[in-house]
């Protein structure tokens, strides 16, 4: 019996998102079909792509909305704030957010499934299969591990207990073969260990892919991400350009520096940290100038999404319908909070007068529709509107700090994250006689500072064990509250 589940999957997301990941409309395609040619291998990996950018994961669930709510970047006090839903969750009441959870762990698996399927085909195929030969089985099959493990990575750390938490037993399913329909639920050890070998492996392939072969448009933000001005010279077609829409090298190697960081690997995390941060000394990624972080009072010309400085984005092209949607009429919806306690002392910080309430309601700006009818505005919403981004340098700064300071590399630290500071407005120089304590608390507003309405606030706070930022008196938590229990269809399974 012909295995249909590709058609499913494309069906839903080929009519939604970019037409840049679109090789073919013919969406009428069965498994056997889809894979004869490089043209159908090609439409399967993009649409794990539109999965990926979906609202169901990074397009919503997994940036700006659940992963934010969790985190508390907004206010919570009632549904006033939040949708009833994403209200429950910044409660932690898992019960009633349960909608929520079960849309996050059954698209992350059917796009994991989708992984698996194209891996096996691909990995069976000569090279001679391929436009490009081994260089595009390579990124393929680099794609989609790297994809494989992230997607694996983050119910990991929701569904989960931290690794700080010495947790020994049975967490979620790795599933690295299609179809499965019984995934083995693996021990914390087992899913960690396969994580990183996922993700090491993806980086392999990738190396070459991004370092040599599409070297020449790596190199500019113009070539990486794609906007009305974009240039590519990468053959044959656009499958292979835009390299910074798609696992890449530097994704996969970030990524690395973050997963390691949060299975308590200091090491390994620097190592892969620094590797990043050696591309961006050399000009590959760059700090946004001032002008577009809230120097100027013009609202239209701050660069919401930071590009320059993004490692690894998906993209959606109903980001701001999404985003309109979710709030509504509300004036309320998807307030800050805590701004003026977070950002006490620095109050010229661009994260604050930049981002902060620009077009009112006490909102942040990087997911805002811009209101202006300038061409500046127009152009912004045009080009950095769909973009979701996934990583970025600055949390590399941000992960050296970490190890440098638990390494008593007091100075080497505080000059790293006065570079942070003073890149994003802040006046206020931090002394190098700052004690290790002390400067680990700096680092922490940091982290908040730097990933408000982005998703990864939460998992910080988990990483570390400590109580979510909450004002004056935080977040007190438990186990219960860090930990989401598996969502009922998985239960019902396994029962």
């Amino acid at each position: 019996m012909k295995r249909i589940w590709i058609f499913i999957l494309l069906l839903g997301v080929l009519s939604s998102c970019n037409d840049f990941l679109d090789v073919t409309s013919d969406t009428e395609l069965v498994e056997e079909d889809l894979y004869s040619d490089i043209t159908g291998v090609r439409m399967a990996v993009n649409g794990v792509y539109k999965s990926l950018s979906s609202t169901d994961l990074y397009g919503k669930n997994l940036t700006w909305g659940f992963a934010s709510a969790i985190g508390h970047n907004y206010q919570t006090s009632s549904t006033t704030y939040l949708p009833t839903s994403l209200y429950y969750a910044a409660q932690f009441d898992w019960e009633n957010a349960e909608t929520v959870t079960e849309q996050i762990w059954s698209k992350a698996y059917n796009t994991i499934a989708a992984c698996n399927d194209i891996i096996q085909h691909v990995e069976g195929k000569d090279t001679t299969f391929f436009e490009l030969g081994s260089i595009e089985k390579d990124m393929i099959l680099g794609e989609m591990y790297g994809v494989r493990a992230m997607l694996h990575f983050d119910i990991y750390r929701l569904f989960a207990p931290a690794p700080v938490t010495n947790y020994a037993g049975t967490t979620i399913p790795y599933v690295t073969t299609y179809p499965d329909h019984q995934p083995v639920h693996k021990t914390a050890e087992e899913v960690e260990t396969l994580i990183i070998e996922d993700m090491e492996r993806a980086k392999a392939l990738l190396t070459k892919v991004d370092t040599v072969f599409c070297v020449s448009w790596c190199k500019s933000t113009s070539a990486r991400l794609r906007h009305s001005n974009s240039w590519s010279s990468a053959p044959p077609n656009d499958f292979f350009s835009y390299r910074g829409h798609r696992m890449n090298y530097w994704g996969a190697t970030a990524l690395l520096a973050r997963m390691y960081l949060y299975l308590g690997d200091q090491d390994n995390a620097y190592k892969n940290a620094w590797i990043c941060y050696r591309f961006h000394q050399r000009n590959w990624f760059k700090w946004t100038s001032a002008s577009y972080l809230g120097l100027i009072t013009d609202k239209d010309y701050v660069y919401p999404k930071k590009p320059d400085e993004i490692f690894m984005a998906f993209s959606n092209n109903n980001n701001y319908d999404n985003w309109e949607s979710t709030i509504g009429t509300s004036n309320y919806a998807f307030r800050m909070k805590n701004m003026t306690e977070l950002f006490k002392g620095d109050e010229d910080d661009y994260r604050l007068v930049g981002y902060y309430n620009r077009y009112g309601y006490q909102r942040y700006l990087t997911w805002i529709r811009p209101a202006g009818t300038s061409y500046t505005a127009t152009s912004t919403a045009e080009n950095q509107g769909p973009y979701l981004p996934i990583i970025s340098f600055p949390e590399m700064y941000h992960i050296l700090i970490e190890c440098m300071i638990n390494k008593n590399q007091i100075t080497e630290a505080v000059g790293l994250l006065n570079t942070i500071r003073q890149k994003r407005g802040a006046k206020t120089t931090i002394p190098e006689t700052i004690a290790a304590d002390q400067l680990k608390e700096r680092l922490v507003t940091d982290i908040i500072r730097e990933t408000l309405t982005m998703g990864q606030t939460f998992y910080m706070f988990k990483r570390l064990n400590r109580d979510i930022f909450n004002g004056e008196e935080n977040i007190k938590m438990s186990s219960e509250k860090w930990t989401i229990p598996l969502p009922q269809s998985e239960t019902d399974y396994q029962f």
